[in-house]
């Protein structure tokens, strides 16, 4: 069953390709380094990020992703169930790492008063062709938001990749497990399912 697992999470990684990201077979493994050691060094380091919280299930799963990605916004659109069942609680990560619009908007959702709302209005309007997610961006960076992003950004790299989205998590067997891309739903309920 563990060994299932294993193949799950290394199904498939998201390519970042000059402003575009596509979905690509690949193994969730850094150049030198094994998924698990590569897991470890970014849960070490998650204390250190800003998210936005979303639930109070048990579980717990951290979600790197970027406002203008559509990959990431099938994830969101993949967990709603979770979120309805108060199965689990997600912490998205908020990067600005695809298109130009992409920092501001992760700006816009951070450094708003309620950033949960923002998050939603952000994925509540997406836009699956031109403009991506359906927040506008913050017309102005402050220097607070502006250093979240950056280490959001630096914590999302230590996976070897600015691969978005990206899945962090401890499994119930006590390893800490890294996914980079969108694994299809049935599959992602699968992995889900594994959290700690």
């Amino acid at each position: 069953m563990l060994r299932i697992f294993y193949r799950t999470c290394l199904y498939m990684v998201t390519l970042i390709t000059p402003g575009l990201a596509i979905p690509a077979p690949a193994t969730a493994v850094a150049v030198d380094e094994h998924p698990a050691t590569v897991a470890e060094k970014m849960l070490a380091g998650i204390h250190q990020a800003t998210w936005v919280q979303e639930g109070k299930g048990p579980h717990v799963v951290y979600i790197f992703f970027d406002p203008d990605c559509p990959y990431c916004h099938q994830i969101y659109v993949d967990t709603r169930d979770w979120i309805k069942r108060d199965a689990m609680e997600f912490r998205w990560i908020p990067v600005g790492v695809l298109t130009v619009t992409s920092p501001g908007k992760a700006a816009a959702i951070l450094a708003a008063k309620d950033p949960l709302k923002a998050f939603y209005q952000n994925e509540e309007h997406f836009a699956r062709g031109e403009g991506g997610g359906g927040i506008d961006e913050a017309l102005v960076m402050e220097d607070k938001t502006k250093k979240a992003l950056d280490m959001n950004a630096s914590l999302l790299r230590l996976s070897g990749f600015d691969a978005v989205p990206t899945l962090l998590f401890r499994a119930d067997n006590g390893e800490a497990v890294v996914i980079r891309g969108a694994p299809p739903g049935d599959k992602l309920k699968q992995i889900l399912g594994y959290v700690k």
